[in-house]
């Protein structure tokens, strides 16, 4: 057990510059993107796309701060996790029994593409499942109240969690690898779309055009009013790609679709079609 211990921070030590800085970057890539243009580039074209009234601005920047603290943490959470995974493998494998490809002719770019739609199905569920166990009374304060102090989000709530939290989200990537192969380039692509479409659903501002919320097709991808309306009251709307587990599991808050075309008055004015041109 010693020996393990010992091995896992060797490793973590080793590459923790390297991975920090991988994690970090994907980060800061959702975050201060998805930031940069819905608070400062298109704030404007935005502004009757407010979901809630802004916090004053000193409250603002504080929890601002608190959410980059606490997300730089969970980095340091993933890091090590991945150490640790690293060293399972080793002791009971003898390597790595990820299922990670190179050759995109290995399976075909038809296999490729599908891959990321599994895993974002798969991630959906995943996330549903465990959302609701840490709003559970007995484990919500353990879990998810660090994530909850952000009552009226911000892009860089995405990884605003206390660590047993960054644990739980760490969980399903290894255990995804193990059982699905994924090209590399899969893999990244997929990663970077959970962070972008992370710091999207905190953003505050609804992207979306009128209507989706209850269009056949398009309402089962869930928009931004859904995981801010989670924010907001705590309950319902656990999913996080998509609508379907909440209705379901008959989850989905009662006000959503109200919320969302409040959110939406402008009559297509603006939002992601608007930025676009599409509107």
């Amino acid at each position: 057990m010693l020996d393990f211990i010992i091995a896992v921070i060797s490793n973590f030590i080793e590459y923790f510059p390297r991975d920090f800085q991988v994690e970090a970057t994907r980060y800061v890539i959702g975050a201060v993107g998805v930031w940069f243009i819905t608070w400062v580039l298109l704030s404007g074209v935005l502004e009757n796309r407010r979901i809630r009234k802004p916090l004053p601005a000193l409250l603002r920047n504080k929890q601002i701060i608190r959410e980059i603290r606490n997300s730089t943490l969970s980095i340091i959470v993933f890091v090590f996790c991945f150490s640790v995974t690293n060293q399972l493998m080793e002791v009971f494998y003898g390597g790595s029994i990820f299922k990670i490809y190179a050759d995109v002719a290995e399976y075909g770019w038809a296999y490729l593409v599908f891959s990321v739609v599994l895993w974002t199905i798969g991630l959906d569920t995943y996330f549903y499942w465990t959302h609701r166990f840490m709003h559970l009374p007995r484990f919500y304060k353990f879990f998810h109240r660090t994530h909850h102090r952000s009552h009226n989000p911000t892009p860089f709530t995405a990884y605003s969690f206390a660590p047993p939290e960054a644990v739980l989200v760490y969980i399903f990537v290894p255990v995804f690898f193990a059982i699905v192969p994924m090209h590399d380039t899969a893999f990244i692509s997929a990663m970077l779309i959970q962070i972008v479409r992370n710091a999207m659903a905190h953003c505050g501002y609804e992207l979306f055009p009128r209507g989706w919320a209850q269009h056949p097709v398009l309402g089962i991808f869930a928009t931004v009013t859904h995981h801010d309306l989670h924010h907001e009251k705590s309950n319902g709307n656990y999913a996080f790609y998509f609508t379907f587990w909440d209705r379901v599991m008959g989850t989905e808050h009662p006000e959503y679709i109200e919320r969302f075309e409040r959110a939406t008055q402008d009559n297509g004015k603006s939002g992601i079609g608007a930025a676009t041109g599409t509107a």
